[in-house]
């Protein structure tokens, strides 16, 4: 496996990136429509219906509603509100279709998977989300200026238009504005819904979410809140008649339909049959398979564990393969929850309890790693614990090879990026099993350790010329003890990709996952789009970050 990886290294030629910008330019987009165009599609027909209802109902109230009298009074601030409450009614029940995990995973094994990209969904989540946030806040910008507006109008003119909660009872003094905000069912209720969204925007942040999962995973069932909210809002029909339980209906039924089938799946108590504690807070976990669990090579589950007080249930990776009658998980404790995890593990609280706590199991759900079996050569990049997804798509590639089994993919680069050698043990015994079974020679496997090229002294120098003989001459690292090749340093990602293409010219396009922190990710991503201004092989990338 080493003997053929230095090929690989290759360095690109010069001559081959020297090319006019404007052809750089025009062929990199080229490659970003076409990694893209699912993504940009479903953009496209979410946004420019958010932007038809806006458009929609801003002209009706600016050229159509003369006969409500409201125009008149104020345009400007009911055309901004009107057409933000469109949009908001729109993304705020059709937000919930991204977080249907059970519906996605189906669906993505059928053929609308070629036209939807469901592992982009939380992605998109987090795009509508903000979007709707933004008309939120400019819906109440737009109702502050209407307010100010009704506050200096005489009152026979609101009696007019109002005539439901505003009477012309003589006295020409039109209410305040706080009676406006805090003494109506719309003015209150939209109040509660901007704080509402604050909390949930604030702990869904990614510093919030690393600090506390749990104050996340709380706030955002004030999503909860947030519907019964906006249907009150709405429901006293002030302007128009209530339109956003229209919208509501159809994504809530199959919202619904997703929690009844993880609920139904949170019933089961699993048993953990083995548990370990490894090197760098990672805590392995060996559990039974449930009763007709099937799953796919680089899928993740859902786990809570009521030992720790909590049902909230956190993702990870599973790291057993399809064909093996366990499941395992590998935890690294980054934060609360998993630190009480593995301290619920330790030696002294199982003797303490007796026997292995029992967990709660919901999934599998599908990301984008499984579709390494789509391309003949496929690049696998792992950072840190982000090495999980692609344990098991290595020992499930090898098993597959072994039994002869049909499969596309014809070579696998698996590139593991690690500060530290300690970090990297937890994962030797999986490699050297892979490496056993690998009899075609399928993967090949590099590890790059990058803390010792940052302390490049007499020792790490000797160490790296020990490492390099004993590769040579035994076929197998020094610091393992497997076929695999260590490195030194940080993975050179343009060279690699373009000695990848000589090395596999009849190949037009590569695969490439990556799954680790985003500066890796993004590192990756960057070297993908270099390689694709070039005529070359297409790469196309796939990423998750921790």
């Amino acid at each position: 496996l080493s003997v053929k990886a230095p090929a690989v290294y290759v360095k690109p030629k010069r001559e081959q990136y020297i090319r006019n910008p404007v052809q750089q330019t025009v062929q990199q987009f080229k490659r970003f429509i076409e990694n893209y165009r699912r993504h940009i599609v479903c953009f496209i027909i979410v946004f420019g219906i958010t932007a038809g209802v806006i458009t929609e109902r801003s002209y009706f109230y600016s050229s159509q509603a003369e006969a409500t009298g409201v125009p008149e009074t104020t345009v400007m601030g009911i055309i901004v509100a009107r057409g933000t409450a469109a949009g908001v009614s729109f993304l705020y029940p059709y937000i919930l279709l991204t977080v249907c995990r059970n519906l996605i995973t189906l669906l993505r094994e059928t053929f609308l998977n070629r036209y939807i990209p469901f592992d982009a969904a939380i992605d998109l989540h987090r795009i509508m989300a903000m979007t709707a946030v933004v008309l939120s806040v400019a819906h109440s910008l737009g109702h502050v200026f209407n307010v100010y507006i009704f506050s200096i109008s005489d009152l026979n003119i609101l009696s007019c238009l109002f005539p439901n909660i505003i009477a012309n009872n003589g006295s020409e003094i039109p209410p305040k504005w706080y009676w406006w905000f805090f003494q109506t069912v719309p003015g209150i209720t939209g109040v509660l819904l901007l704080f509402a969204f604050a909390f949930m925007y604030v702990f869904a942040s990614h510093y919030f979410r690393r600090i506390s999962f749990r104050g996340f995973w709380i706030t955002h069932y004030l999503y909860v809140v947030v519907y019964i909210l906006t249907v009150i809002h709405g429901s006293y029909a002030l302007l128009q008649e209530p339109r956003f339980h229209v919208y509501l209906i159809p994504p809530s039924l199959l919202f619904l339909l997703d929690k009844l089938i993880s609920l139904s799946r949170k019933k089961v108590e699993i048993p953990v049959v083995r548990s370990e504690l490894l090197p760098s807070g990672v805590t392995h976990l060996e559990f039974k398979r449930p009763q007709g669990f099937v799953y796919r090579s680089g899928q993740w589950v859902r786990i809570a564990c009521l030992m720790l007080g909590t049902d909230e249930y956190h993702p990870f990776t599973l790291t057993s393969a399809p064909h093996e009658e366990t499941l395992t998980l590998h935890i690294r404790a980054v934060g609360p929850w998993t630190s009480r995890l593995r301290e619920l593990y330790t030696e002294e609280s199982l003797l303490e309890l007796g026997s292995y706590p029992k967990l709660y199991l919901d999934g599998p759900f599908g990301e984008g790693h499984q579709e390494w079996n789509d391309f003949e050569v496929s690049v696998l990049v792992g950072g840190g614990i982000g090495v999980t997804p692609f344990t098991s798509i290595l020992k499930d590639l090898v098993f597959k090879s072994s039994i002869k089994s049909k499969i596309l993919c014809k070579k696998v680069y698996f590139i593991w990026v690690t500060r530290t050698q300690r970090q990297f043990e937890w994962v030797s015994d999986i490699i050297r099993e892979v490496e056993e079974m690998d009899t075609q020679e399928l993967v090949s496997v590099h590890t790059y350790i990058t803390q010792v090229a940052e302390k490049f002294d007499l020792r790490t120098t000797m160490l790296y010329v020990c490492e390099r003989h004993f590769q040579k001459v035994w076929n197998r690292s020094l610091f393992t003890g497997l076929r695999s090749v260590t490195h030194f340093g940080r993975p050179p990602f343009i060279s690699f990709f373009s000695s990848l293409q000589d090395v596999h010219p009849e190949v037009s396009k590569i695969g490439v996952f990556s799954c680790g922190p985003p500066g890796l990710t993004k590192n990756v991503e960057k070297a993908c789009q270099k390689m694709n201004k070039k005529d070359q092989a297409h790469f196309i990338h796939h990423y998750e970050n921790f």
